[in-house]
């Protein structure tokens, strides 16, 4: 625990203070707690665009092929000799 002190009490005296201090980590946690929020909304925003694309390319028609399979009756037979 003294040693915890004798840090703190450094970093203040570097800082001008210990109010200096104080305002210093606030003003990183802000920065910090600010690119967090930033990223969390920018994720948000690319997977409502990535849903959006999927869904619109679900709903997509099929295109039919060009060559269709033979109707049943349609087929030629095949001759066994």
């Amino acid at each position: 625990m003294a040693w915890a002190c004798a840090e703190l009490a450094k970093e203040a005296a570097k800082r001008g203070g210990p109010v200096a201090l104080r305002y210093f980590y606030r003003r990183q946690g802000v920065i910090i707690g600010g690119a967090l929020t930033g990223g969390a909304i920018a994720g948000t925003v690319a997977y409502d665009k990535w849903s959006k694309r999927r869904a619109a390319a679900a709903a997509e028609p099929v295109a039919e092929s060009t060559t269709e399979a033979p109707a049943r009756g349609d087929a030629q037979e095949t001759r066994h000799s």
